[in-house]
């Protein structure tokens, strides 16, 4: 059992460092993720009660309700960061049902008012994570959805935000189906495991260290304070004062506008500085402090509004619209395409072709059609 009871330590102090993680940002910022705050702290106090008690306690039946508000959490996290797709209180009564019908249940059973289960406790478990998944699968419908919206009506990439929540999602999901297929797996053949809840925590871990990965790869989904001092008082010597920084803001959108020298697969951090006329360090301070971008995402995402204006504009291949729009390599540009994209160049043509498509066949319909 010490392997299990390593797995339970680690995914539960990793769960509460990410509530330690929330409550660390301003006030504001907090009341849009304290959903999440409550995701990661169902979790980590799920694994807690699991470590500290065994399945005769009567603390250790409150696991399958407690697990069971963690789909509905997930799926608030998500849709709160959607316009328009605030749960109303119908909506999260029903979402929270199937955890309070499980905990009435236990209290009754404990109380000795029902004098059998109705369900067995292996059952229960099992319920966890089909709920779950259902509820990630929903919230990454509509996040599609709010995504696609997004993307016809503006030529901007994707906020960082969304991108967080697109990987959030598709994490969680595919540890849910290894979850779910586990479970299939026992019941319909002869596999034997021992510890089986050891391996369900495992994967649990995985899920919590890929999305810790996640944070530290894009920290603005969870830019604290403290973050924004640590980037403060790395320039706080460079000399760019806040007017520096909005003349050679101005006057890099310029150059990026009337030159497009990002056109050129072969620009560099620092000829760009050069032809803003500052060095590296004074530029990198500049599109991170003041634009909140990195080098290569700043001018990727001029190349990617370039590409999209030749894929809905001109016949030409994707290979040659790749280089045209300054990518070095057909791999750079589908990367950085599904980046702010989140879809592959050639669907994205096939989209916007269909939806020309049906315009025209609207209009030739006609009013009175």
């Amino acid at each position: 059992m010490l392997l299990y009871e390593l797995v339970l330590v680690s995914s539960a102090t990793t769960s509460l460092l990410f509530v330690f993680i929330s409550l660390s940002l301003p006030f504001k910022q907090r009341n849009s993720t304290h959903y999440l705050l409550g995701y990661f702290a169902l979790i980590g106090m799920v694994q807690l009660v699991d470590m500290a008690t065994g399945p005769g306690d009567t603390l250790h039946q409150f696991i399958v309700p407690l697990a069971l508000m963690l789909g509905p959490l997930f799926y608030l996290y998500v849709t709160a960061q959607i316009p328009h797709r605030q749960a109303r209180p119908i909506q999260l009564a029903l979402m929270f049902m199937p955890a309070g019908l499980l905990l009435l249940h236990v209290l009754l059973v404990e109380g000795e008012v029902i004098m059998a289960p109705l369900i067995s406790r292996t059952d229960a478990y099992r319920l966890i994570a089909p709920v779950e998944l259902g509820f990630v699968i929903v919230a990454s419908l509509q996040l599609r959805r709010a995504t696609v919206k997004l993307s016809r009506v503006s030529n901007e990439p994707q906020p960082a935000l969304l991108v967080w929540l697109h990987r959030l999602c598709w994490l969680n999901m595919t540890i849910l189906l290894v979850e779910v297929t586990y479970y299939i797996a026992l019941a319909t053949t002869h596999l034997q495991v021992t510890h089986h809840r050891a391996f369900l925590n495992a994967a649990l871990q995985l899920f919590l260290l890929l999305v810790a990965w996640c944070v530290i790869r894009s920290p603005r989904v969870f830019y604290t304070e403290r973050q924004k001092q640590a980037v403060a008082d790395k320039y706080q010597k460079s000399g760019l004062t806040p007017e520096l920084s909005n003349y050679y803001a101005r006057k890099l959108d310029k150059l990026i506008r009337d030159e497009q020298p990002y056109l050129s697969n072969e620009l560099t951090l620092s000829a760009l500085a050069r032809q803003v006329g500052l060095n590296t360090h004074n530029l990198s301070q500049l599109l991170n402090e003041h634009l909140g971008t990195s080098y290569h995402d700043y001018i990727n995402r001029f190349r990617v509004t370039h590409a999209t204006q030749l894929l809905e504009e001109t016949t030409q291949s994707v290979e040659e619209i790749a280089y045209q729009s300054g990518f070095g390599t057909r791999a750079a540009f589908y990367a950085a395409f599904k980046k702010f994209r989140q879809t592959t160049p050639a669907k994205w043509r096939v989209g916007v072709n269909q939806h020309l498509d049906s315009q025209r066949h609207n209009r030739s319909m006609g009013p009175d059609e």
